[in-house]
């Protein structure tokens, strides 16, 4: 009898013992993280620190240069008119040409300036004389180039507005340029200003090119013209 009872009391004891580690077993497996939540958490440890470098890695963004708007002064300021010019329009020019303009009529071109660098990156030229029977007042823009790296900022539109306003002050009746009839972006620039299509030239250019004579009426009583919001500045256009 007392034999029977101490064998039950041991197996008593011993479930007892089964059931303390089972309980103690599943309280560790609910702290711990499991091997998939372990590895979930590290690759996105991992894609975090991956997307700090990636931002680290990027180049900081350059500001935008300083361009000052000057008008000619003298024959300092030619030598990169010169080298603006003639690498951006077809047609060559002498250096008697620009002085033909800049002689005569210094007031009426003007320089875009990289400040920082101090270098010309885009010029106009232009004339004003009277013009035909009726007395009146011709501007004319000769020549327009803005450098490559610069373009759609406006430097164009500017400098062809100023020049505009400095003709209209000299008391020019109308303004007239030409342009290969394949530069729409000119075109529509000076479009944009109030030129209107006056003429075609046939194989007006020395590389066989046509071109279109664009005028501007700017006399007495005529309104709008240059006042006209701009486009963003196309490409240089050929004067």
């Amino acid at each position: 009898m007392s034999t029977a009872k101490t064998k039950s009391k041991s197996k008593a004891k011993a479930k007892a013992k089964n059931g303390e580690k089972h309980a103690e077993t599943s309280l560790q497996s609910a702290s711990s993280p499991s091997t998939e939540t372990g590895a979930a958490t590290t690759a996105a440890a991992t894609g975090a620190k991956g997307a700090g470098a990636a931002k680290s890695e990027r180049e900081p963004i350059e500001p935008l240069p300083v361009i000052d708007y000057v008008g000619y002064e003298s024959e300092h300021q030619l030598q990169g008119m010169m080298y603006l010019i003639e690498n951006d329009l077809s047609e060559p020019y002498s250096i008697y040409t620009y002085r033909y303009f800049l002689h005569q009529w210094p007031k009426l071109s003007f320089l875009a300036m990289d400040k920082e660098k101090q270098t010309c990156i885009g010029v106009i030229v232009c004339r004003l004389e009277p013009h035909g029977r009726s007395n009146s007042n011709r501007g004319y823009i000769a020549m327009l180039a803005v450098s490559k790296e610069y373009r759609k900022r406006k430097i164009g539109s500017t400098l062809v507005l100023m020049a505009i306003e400095a003709m209209k002050a000299g008391g020019a009746d109308e303004i007239v340029l030409e342009t290969e009839y394949t530069n729409q972006g000119a075109i529509a620039l000076y479009q944009q200003m109030g030129f209107i299509k006056d003429k075609r030239l046939f194989r007006y250019y020395l590389n066989g090119v046509d071109a279109f004579r664009l005028k501007l009426f700017c006399g007495p009583g005529v309104e709008g013209g240059a006042n006209v919001p701009l486009n963003p500045e196309h490409s240089s256009s050929h004067s």
